[in-house]
């Protein structure tokens, strides 16, 4: 690639969404090795047969472990499974009509995605990252819905000391996406952009004689 020719915005969109979904996979993965008792039931002993065991076993809530206490007073690694949204959203809900709605969200959500990100300037690095966060962790955890129904949380903080005061156990893919959004929401360029067009519209007064 040439020193003068920047980076690709589709390749870097490309690089990030491959690394975080396969990111986030990973961790919750690892969340079913270290948080259940899967891979002992089964026998599971090489890397092939615990990657299969993790992609065609489900519903492992029965067979999971006590927490892993990271750091005692207020974050614990706990395994579960959401069939719904944030705050448990929709959980009383049929599996059919969720698997439906989330499947319609996703795909609308990752089209809106990709039609801003389209629009996007090579320059604006800033927007292209965060817009591959939110992609990356709507796609993680649609990939969840799409094989199980649910997705496989296992993050969670808590009051000190005080697991029942706690906020909604959350994944990776839930963090790339409140990340990504809050980038978006503060973005520095739109305050920018405005005190650059008050001299723009000043100096059209002026020439006019305004």
């Amino acid at each position: 690639m040439s020193a003068n020719r920047p980076f690709s915005k589709w390749a870097l969109l490309a690089l990030l969404f491959v690394s975080l979904v396969a990111v986030d996979q990973w961790t919750k993965y690892l969340a079913v090795e270290r948080l259940t008792t899967l891979f002992e039931r089964t026998g599971a002993q090489t890397l092939g047969e615990r990657v299969a065991g993790f992609l065609d076993h489900e519903h492992l809530e029965a067979i999971s472990t006590e927490p892993y206490y990271v750091w005692r007073p207020v974050w614990r690694m706990n395994y579960v499974e959401n069939p719904g949204a944030a705050w448990g959203l929709f959980r009383g809900h049929s599996e059919r009509f969720r698997n439906g709605f989330f499947t319609l969200v996703s795909l609308g959500a990752v089209a809106f995605i990709l039609y801003y990100y389209r629009k996007l300037r090579p320059e604006q690095r800033y927007l292209q990252l965060a817009l591959a966060l939110v992609l990356s962790g709507a796609v993680g955890n649609f990939l969840d819905r799409l094989a199980r129904g649910y997705v496989i949380d296992f993050v969670e903080w808590y009051w000190w000391n005080r697991p029942d005061i706690r906020w909604p156990t959350f994944n990776v893919a839930d963090s790339l996406i409140v990340v990504g959004v809050a980038m978006l929401v503060l973005h520095p360029g739109a305050g920018k952009a405005a005190q650059a067009s008050t001299p723009a519209e000043g100096d059209r007064r002026a020439s006019s004689g305004g």
